[in-house]
């Protein structure tokens, strides 16, 4: 057998024994994947569904500001109606001792005679018709006042019933819109609860990834320590062999075959080395990652819109924020993705979206029109992180 032909079997032997077998630990990563995917859509749906409802609590709350100031307005209205109603009863009262005073009187004087003998001068039937005419006119223009009076207390006594239903109504719908306010914070926090629930599952699920990659790390450095011994045994036995039949063959080609066999041995040699440093290299591996949870922050805040030109609908999250607003822009080594984030003066947002000059204490608020971004320029501020 030549020199060449024993190298080339040595070379197909450790080719063979450094196959490291197949594992089936890609099946358990795969259902952890999985279970990792649905969980992060679960969570999706839930942080939509609490945009919805935060901006229907800010909604509520525009509401009970306007039913408020509307309560305060009533109210005026009814105070100056009631004060107009107490005038309008003194007028009345007034006027009907005036009616009470001019009957006494006519009973009390003579103007009861001047009256009949009024009439009895009459020189026709039509001057005695015209002259009743005069004195029950006359008699009868105080009533008027009086009746006139009447029906402009009674028109005001309407007026303030009126305004008092109104004022009823708006305070039955402001108690309302509160118990509405209520259940909608129950929502949140139940919906809230449900994510910080599932965000445990994912940790915990991210936990268990993590572990099975080092485990399934540990196991192939173990197989590959194994095959390394197994390929240096072959090697070594391989190499003794092939000594043997260059002892057999020395006397004709001892030097050469010496030589060949030496530099072929030393690559090999540097080979296994190789693939044993690599093999240990793929043991070490590490992820970190930083997250800063906190109950306030000073920062510096700036607004954009997703109207504006070049900017997507959707965030870096996946949110749509057409219609889930309520988002802004953070550094999530600061302010967690997800979180909810209170902005005094503006709402209540969610923490859904990055950006590359987001960085440090920095948020960039979403505004549905480009003008409200404008509007908002540069501001810093003290934000409350809820969760």
């Amino acid at each position: 057998m030549s020199i060449k032909k024993l190298v080339s079997s040595l070379m197909l032997a450790l080719v063979l024994v450094n196959v490291i077998p197949v594992t089936s630990f890609a099946a358990t990563l795969n259902e952890i994947e999985s279970q990792q995917n649905t969980k992060e859509k679960e969570m999706a749906e839930i942080d939509s569904e609490i945009n919805r409802a935060l901006t229907r609590v800010n909604k509520k709350n525009s509401e009970l500001e306007r039913l408020t100031t509307q309560i305060d307005i009533l109210k005026e209205t009814v105070q100056v109606t009631s004060e107009t109603v107490n005038e309008q009863e003194e007028v009345v009262k007034e006027r009907l001792d005036q009616a009470k005073e001019r009957i006494l009187s006519m009973q009390t004087t003579e103007v009861n005679q001047n009256v009949v003998e009024s009439l009895f001068k009459s020189e026709s039937v039509s001057d005695l018709f015209n002259r009743a005419y005069v004195l029950a006119t006359l008699q009868s223009a105080g009533n008027d006042q009086l009746d006139l009076a009447e029906e402009e207390q009674e028109e005001l006594d309407i007026l303030k019933s009126e305004l008092e239903a109104d004022l009823a109504l708006l305070e039955s719908q402001t108690v309302e819109a509160k118990e509405q306010k209520v259940e909608m914070d129950a929502q949140i926090a139940s919906l809230q609860k449900t994510m910080d629930e599932n965000q445990e599952i994912l940790n915990e699920l991210d936990e268990k990834r993590t572990a099975e990659e080092t485990r399934i790390a540990e196991e192939e450095a173990e197989e590959a320590a194994k095959v390394a011994k197994a390929t240096e045994k072959e090697r070594k036995a391989t190499v003794a062999a092939l000594e043997t039949k260059i002892e057999e063959d020395a006397a004709t080609v001892k030097a050469t075959t010496t030589t060949a066999l030496n530099d072929e041995v030393k690559n090999i040699e540097q080979e296994v080395t190789v693939k044993a440093e690599t093999v240990e290299a793929t043991k070490s591996v590490e992820s970190t990652e930083v997250a800063s949870k906190g109950k306030s922050f000073v920062v510096s805040a700036t607004g954009y819109s997703t109207k504006q030109a070049g900017l997507s609908t959707y965030t870096a999250t996946g949110i749509n924020l057409i219609s889930n607003p309520m988002v802004i822009a953070v550094d999530p080594r600061v302010i967690p993705l997800g979180s909810t984030v209170e902005i005094p003066g503006y709402g209540t947002f969610i923490a859904g979206d990055t950006g590359g000059a987001i960085k440090g204490n920095r948020i960039d608020i979403h505004f549905s029109t480009v003008q409200q971004a404008i509007n908002f320029g540069r501001k810093t501020m003290t934000i409350n992180i809820l969760n």
